[in-house]
């Protein structure tokens, strides 16, 4: 059975449907495109406009970020609409039937003939011959007249009118711009396009800078950042850049990065051109924005805050002068070791001529260390330790002007000593010298006390606001000192005599040498005679002694062998060990002596007996004095406890308060007068008691002491004094202070006062001995004397007698003729 034929379509309809698909996708394509451009333009105008309103409210650049995510969400929408208005329409597959159904809906005259046409066409049921027939002459009757048929009017036209229109326009306005404005297109081209991030061409620049301290040195922001010093003053200087027109204000804003802070202010002017503004105590870092006319910066400047350099330890290690004994010296190898001292302060003391090194220890890493005093200048810069450049890294010498005058650069192996390998330990060495001296040290002459000044600048370019300032003093070796004093002798010596001297010799570090020195008469140069017992190890400390029992040294004047009315001259002599500036020599007290006679020195030993016996008779009558006010006190007491006696058993009589107030009065008055007086006769007692122990020294010293005087002197004079003024008046001060306290507590003194009398009268026996005693003393002395006369006498006799002979031998020689 066969199987019906189909419908044949012919070739004119489907040209004609073909022509129709082509038109829809050209049209497609237009409107698509014109859409496209004009959505391109209106994003050209929108991000034009947003940029102009944000800088003209901001004077900023829009942000890089927000410029990038709009050409990347203008290009995303751009895709997304090519791909809507264009892409997926074309892609869009157009059936026969649709292109049917479109072509009768715009030309009713068809009567859908042809969709019918079609769809039976495509249709796979049966049709019968009749049916058949009456379809293909249809399509005929369709086919003749598809060529008339006027396809453009299948097309709405105003949509693609008003997406050319819309595109012709904003595309004629941007090309209207890029000639009219070349700039403002420029601009657009390198903020959306290129991305910078200045882009707009101001009328003002501003430049910001910061005044950085010390010396107002000027500083700029390395890549928008500053690193400054923490609690610092911070100056912020803004200059105009150059070309640029000035504004007449500018405004400074900042915030601290913390959040917590911020604000806003007008600069002050600083000339044409220039603002500065100063905010104190920085703490925290911070962002700064500055404006004036049409700029702002863009970013803002960053503030960091870093610590400021500065020395965290400065420490010396001190090798002390060998001959001061300071150093230390390891028991195990010998060496001496060195002394490390650490600065409290701005000062310290040192020996002068210490070897030492300043060892300085910075915060942080240090890229210039400055070391500078009124005469010389030390600088340091580790990072061109390399290049050992003489301009970083040098020590100069200034004159008193302060003007260098000679330089010197250090060498790569001095510089790697000092700066070390972390740039934060300094090392110089030094030796302190004296004014002008010079030495053969290695260590950098520092003169003493020269104030320091050290200047530090870090990595971050940061200087010390004010220098760390030290001042070593200069601890100058001293002479000795020498405390002498004579012992039991006089000026007036013998030929013979033996002079002690006691005291003590001091110095810093210690004694080389110590002795005598002597002159004789008129000579010009000092003799020398060492000290028995000399010194040792050079003691700081050298006591003039001969032995443990003898505390003193002596010089001995009969090797002299001296004549009666020559001088002596004598003094200590000591010598330090100071071999670097010294030594130092220096003489003691100077003592004066003339050589006398023996008759003479006894004669001036009795004047000096004569003037302690009459201090001793003045005492001894003080002393009687008190014992006869004492023995009236006990008859007023007595008279006191009469009337009291005769008051309790009820008598009265007026006058007796009186006499009771005057009694009492005068019993007071002296219990006080008595215990002072009493006192001060124990002091001049023990001061002639001393006196004598003087002339005894004296005696004996001088060589004409006998076992007669001595034993006299010793028995009958100290002996005695010394129990008068270390037994007698201290127990009679006891009593008198028994009696003064009875007074104070009203109870009865009669005891006390009898007491004191029994000792005082006992005092007195003693002290009358030794008044006997000095008397006999005396008219020995006398005799002694009266014997010194008639020697002198008689020398003056024989000198006139040999000069009248003399003259009487000239005469007979005239009278022979023989003149």
């Amino acid at each position: 059975m066969n199987e019906p034929a189909k419908v044949s379509i012919p070739q004119e309809i489907t040209d004609l449907l073909n022509r129709l698909r082509g038109k829809i996708r050209r049209y497609i394509l237009l409107e698509g495109a014109a859409k496209l451009l004009a959505t391109a333009g209106l994003i050209f105008w929108i991000s034009f406009v947003v940029d102009w309103g944000y800088f003209r409210l901001s004077h900023f650049e829009l942000p890089v970020w927000f410029r990038a995510s709009f050409v990347l969400i203008s290009l995303t929408t751009i895709l997304v609409l090519a791909g809507t208005f264009i892409l997926f329409r074309l892609m869009t597959k157009m059936r026969k039937k649709a292109l049917a159904l479109v072509l009768e809906r715009r030309f009713p005259e068809l009567n859908d003939r042809l969709a019918t046409a079609i769809e039976l066409h495509e249709s796979n049921e049966p049709q019968n011959a009749l049916t058949r027939a009456m379809l293909e002459r249809t399509v005929k009757d369709v086919a003749r007249g598809s060529s008339q048929l006027p396809l453009e009017d299948v097309f709405d036209k105003r949509p693609l009118r008003r997406a050319f229109f819309g595109a012709l326009i904003l595309s004629v306005s941007i090309l209207i711009l890029a000639v009219v404005n070349q700039p403002a297109m420029a601009r657009w081209a390198k903020g959306y396009l290129e991305l910078k991030n200045d882009y707009w061409n101001r009328e003002t620049g501003l430049v910001v800078k910061v005044i950085a301290q010390p010396g107002d040195r000027i500083r700029e922001f390395q890549d928008q950042t500053y690193k400054h010093g923490l609690g610092n003053d911070l100056t912020l200087l803004v200059e105009t850049v150059e070309g640029k027109k000035s504004p007449e204000r500018v405004q400074l804003t900042y915030r601290m990065q913390n959040g917590r802070e911020g604000g806003r202010t007008v600069m002050s002017r600083l000339g044409e051109g220039r603002f500065k503004h100063t905010i104190t105590d920085v703490l925290d870092g911070m962002q700064i924005w500055v404006s004036g006319n049409d700029y702002t910066n863009p970013e803002p400047y960053l503030i960091e805050i870093v610590e400021t350099p500065t020395l965290d330890q400065i420490q010396l290690e001190c090798r002390y002068p060998e001959y001061t004994g300071l150093n230390t010296v390891d028991p195990e190898t010998g060496i001496s070791q060195p002394d490390l001292q650490t600065v409290q302060g701005t000062q310290i003391a040192l020996p002068v001529n210490t070897d030492f090194q300043m060892v300085s220890t910075a915060n942080k890493p240090i890229t210039r260390f400055s070391l500078e005093t009124d005469q010389l200048k030390i600088q340091l810069e580790p990072a061109s330790t390399a290049t050992s450049s003489p301009k970083s890294n040098f020590l100069a010498w200034k004159n008193s002007q302060g003007e260098i005058v000679k330089q010197t650069s250090f060498t790569p192996a001095q510089l790697e000593q000092m700066c070390g390998s972390g740039h934060q330990v300094f090392r110089v060495p030094f030796t302190l010298v004296s004014e002008n001296q010079k030495t053969s040290s290695s260590g950098i002459p520092l003169p003493i006390d020269q104030p320091m000044r050290i200047y530090l600048e870090d990595e971050d370019g940061l200087l010390v606001t004010e220098p760390i300032r030290l001042s070593i003093m200069g601890i100058v070796d001293q002479p000795p000192k020498i405390d002498t004093r004579l012992t039991g002798i006089g000026k007036s010596i013998t030929r013979k005599a033996m002079i002690p001297v006691e005291g003590k010799i001091t110095d810093d570090y210690g004694i080389q040498s110590a002795r005598f020195d002597f002159l004789v008469d008129e000579d010009k140069n000092f003799r020398l005679r060492p000290f028995r017992s000399k010194p040792a190890e050079r003691p700081k400390e050298f006591t003039l002694q001969r032995n443990e029992k003898e505390t003193w040294e002596r010089f001995d004047v009969l090797p002299l062998d001296l004549k009666v009315g020559q001088k002596l001259s004598l003094t200590v002599h000591a010598e330090d060990a100071d071999n670097l500036s010294g030594p130092h020599q220096v003489h003691g007290e100077t003592y004066h002596f003339e050589i006398v006679t023996d008759e003479e020195l006894l004669s001036i030993l009795y004047s000096k007996e004569l003037n302690l016996r009459k201090r001793f008779e003045q005492i001894f009558k003080e002393v009687t004095q008190t014992r006869d006010e004492l023995k009236e006190r006990v008859a007023q007491v007595r008279e006191s406890q009469a009337i009291t006696e005769k008051q309790k058993q009820g008598q009265t009589d007026p006058a007796w308060e009186a006499t009771l107030l005057e009694n009492q009065s005068a019993i007071a008055v002296s219990a006080d007068r008595s215990l002072y007086g009493t006192r001060k006769n124990a002091t001049e007692t023990a001061s002639i008691v001393e006196s004598f122990h003087d002339i005894r020294e004296e005696l004996v010293n001088n060589g004409v002491a006998t076992a007669q005087i001595l034993g006299r002197i010793d028995d009958k004079i100290l002996k005695p004094l010394t129990m008068i003024h270390e037994q007698d008046f201290p127990d009679v001060d006891q009593r008198l202070g028994l009696f003064r306290l009875a007074i104070e507590q009203n109870s009865n003194p009669l005891t006390e006062i009898q007491t004191s009398i029994d000792l005082l009268d006992s005092m007195l026996v003693r002290m009358q001995g030794v008044l006997n005693e000095m008397q006999d003393l005396l008219e020995f002395h006398e005799a002694i004397e009266m014997l010194k006369n008639l020697i002198e006498r008689e020398k003056e006799l024989t000198e006139e007698t040999k000069k009248y002979r003399k003259n009487k031998l000239l005469d007979r020689l005239k009278g022979l003729g023989l003149e």
